[in-house]
């Protein structure tokens, strides 16, 4: 079974570019591909020592990309999945290094805040991803999300503000009780059809076994509202 993970000791990186076609179809193709919307990047930093932070204090930009170009040359930077298996993330910030505690990618505009106007009537779709699933199917997953909201092919494309990969493994790492959470964030919870609509794409998306052309064991995402829900 092959995965699409983007750690080459999971899947060699031919079995994922396979063969180029050499066709020309007489298509122009541009220089730049623009997404549909700018993205920010963002790393969400763990207290250290005695001092607690906000979790305004503690979340920090890293990266923007409003292109396809410049989000997979962010995104060849950042750690798969699979790598907290084994290790914390770190970031080297201006007081030190610090343990990161999520990655977080949101719309231009959107704080990864549940407090931000474009998120306070939202809620978040969560998955909490088991080691035992292993590390192809986890990082599987967590790609097929990211490249569909980026692509926006997530409908309804309208809704989706960002989403949170949490490390929330503890010391175990892979034999840990914890688990790796995906949480998918939205802006209106009232919105009760468009919700369930949202919901099923997002599972389909996580499913879909892109190197193989079918649908694998569809996970099923547990719905929080926002008016309810303090960061974690």
């Amino acid at each position: 079974m092959v995965f699409l993970s983007f750690n080459t000791a999971i899947t060699p990186a031919d079995d994922i570019c396979g063969e180029l076609d050499d066709a020309d179809d007489g298509e122009e193709v541009p220089s730049t591909l623009r997404l549909r919307h700018k993205w920010v990047i963002w790393k969400q930093l763990m207290s250290t020592g005695t001092k607690a932070m906000a979790y305004g204090e503690s979340t920090k930009q890293i990266a923007t990309c409003e292109t396809v170009e410049e989000f997979w040359r962010t995104w060849d930077r950042l750690p798969q999945p699979s790598e907290l298996l084994t290790k914390r993330m770190v970031l080297n910030v201006a007081d030190g290094f610090h343990i990161v505690d999520a990655l977080m990618v949101f719309r231009e505009g959107v704080l990864p805040q549940w407090e931000d106007v474009a998120n306070a009537d939202g809620g978040h779709f969560q998955f909490q991803l088991k080691a035992s699933l292993g590390k192809g199917q986890i990082d599987e997953y967590w790609n097929n999300l990211i490249l569909g909201i980026i692509g926006g092919c997530i409908d309804p494309v309208d809704m989706i503000t960002g989403v949170r990969l949490v490390d929330k493994l503890g010391a175990g790492r892979s034999n840990s009780t914890g688990n790796i959470r995906v949480e998918v964030w939205f802006n209106d919870i009232k919105r009760h059809k468009a919700v369930q609509t949202l919901q099923r794409n997002i599972e389909r998306c996580l499913a879909t076994k892109t190197l193989e052309g079918r649908i694998g064991l569809v996970p099923k995402a547990e719905l929080k509202n926002h008016k309810l829900t303090r960061h974690q």
